[in-house]
């Protein structure tokens, strides 16, 4: 009788916590949505591997948790040969990781309730990322994952920002006036610079009224910055559509000197720039969209000061381009498709093109978009894929030494 007792009251109150329990985590879940978060935190290897069928190359998945992607093709991944720095939402907010990828071990790097994904810029030099959580610039060191406020933006928020090579620099653009008419230019648009030390900020070009993107302090140069014109073809965004006249300029850190590198041939539209290792020339893809040219496609480079620049006829529509350290190897994510290939250029003319995978990804996200990048011993291409679904980080072996 004792015993059946007993067995009952256990029952009674192992129901009692469950059901406490239950009700613990069904309102943590519904107060916060997403899973434990903190910098720090471990994921065991998630990679797979395989031979492509059709080209022989050795391909690897690395991420399948949740939606992942590696930073944009002209921000620097690699924090050294093996170490990758890459985004994901697998908690349920969107931050930032890093990947070894001699044993596949994720590494949550930050724990941000609103950090910008779009707004981050990498020094391997210094171990340092700068990113945005909604209007505060913080930065990180990649290898204690110390994280430290710089600035708050009260006004004159940043719309696309890089750090000088020696950061010195936060280089930003704003939109002066970004309630001017939703079916009109918005603007003017000027470009700044904070000294991360002092904290005082300048404006270093004068108010212009175009919209200005992609801005990229120059690898090797302190001194000087690109960026674009940038169009908006998308009928929902504010804006001018259409192709700019000039789309690729340049800026002195002092606002000394500057203007447009070149302009464009009629009908020609140029996009996705990046710097060449040494500083002196701007990479791109390009292609007639007008005229009696239409249809035709290029990679191409120019000399940012002098205005030299080639194009080397390949279909590579807009394709996100890189090029490795030895200077003549080149990336692209959109050759003849949804294909990643390397090129060999060399004296300005294209030696030999291989063919290294068809990744399948829709590009209609940012996540989606390959942006294929070289890991500094040249062992690796890292991209992005939604092939399965949602975007992952992938790697093809391609040993370019």
């Amino acid at each position: 009788m004792n015993k059946k007792i007993l067995a009952l009251l256990f029952v009674i109150i192992f129901s009692i916590l469950k059901i406490e329990a239950g009700s613990k985590q069904t309102g943590h879940q519904k107060k916060n949505n997403y899973e434990e978060s903190y910098a720090g935190k471990v994921w065991r290897s998630e990679k797979k591997v395989w031979t492509d069928d059709s080209t022989g190359y050795e391909i690897s998945r690395w991420t399948s948790i949740g939606t992942n992607w590696h930073l944009y093709f002209n921000v620097e991944s690699f924090i050294d040969d093996s170490t990758v720095i890459f985004c994901s939402n697998r908690t349920g907010i969107v931050n930032l990781y890093k990947l070894n990828m001699n044993n596949g071990i994720i590494t949550q790097m930050t724990a941000e309730q609103s950090l910008n994904p779009k707004s981050l810029w990498h020094l391997k030099s210094v171990k340092t990322i700068w990113y945005l959580a909604k209007d505060t610039l913080k930065s990180i060191n990649t290898e204690s994952l110390k994280t430290s406020v710089i600035y708050v933006f009260n006004e004159e928020k940043p719309v696309s920002f890089s750090v000088t090579c020696n950061a010195k620099y936060f280089v930003y653009a704003v939109n002066k006036n970004p309630g001017y008419d939703e079916n009109c230019s918005t603007g003017p648009y000027a470009i700044f610079r904070l000294n991360l030390k002092t904290k005082k900020i300048m404006q270093i070009s004068p108010d212009y009224g175009f919209r200005i993107n992609h801005i990229l302090c120059n690898p090797v140069n302190p001194d000087i910055i690109s960026y674009c014109w940038a169009h908006v073809f998308e009928k929902n965004h504010p804006g001018i559509f259409g192709i700019p006249p000039v789309r690729i300029w340049w800026l002195n850190i002092d606002g000394t000197d500057g203007g447009p590198v070149i302009p464009q041939e009629f009908g020609l539209h140029r996009t996705h720039e990046f710097w060449l290792p040494d500083g002196k020339m701007l990479g791109f893809t390009a292609r007639y969209k007008y005229g009696v040219n239409k249809g035709q496609q290029f990679l191409g480079a120019i000399n940012f000061k002098k205005g030299n620049h080639f194009m080397i006829p390949l279909n590579v529509g807009a394709a996100h381009p890189q090029i490795y350290s030895d200077e003549k190897t080149w990336v692209t994510d959109e050759l003849n498709g949804p294909y990643i290939a390397i090129y060999n250029i060399v004296n300005q003319r294209l030696a030999d093109t291989k063919v290294l995978f068809k990744h399948n990804s829709s590009w209609r996200t940012g996540p989606s978009e390959p942006c294929p990048e070289f890991s500094p011993d040249g062992k690796y291409i890292i991209f992005n894929s939604d092939m399965t679904g949602k975007a992952q980080v992938y790697t093809v072996r391609v040993n370019v030494k």
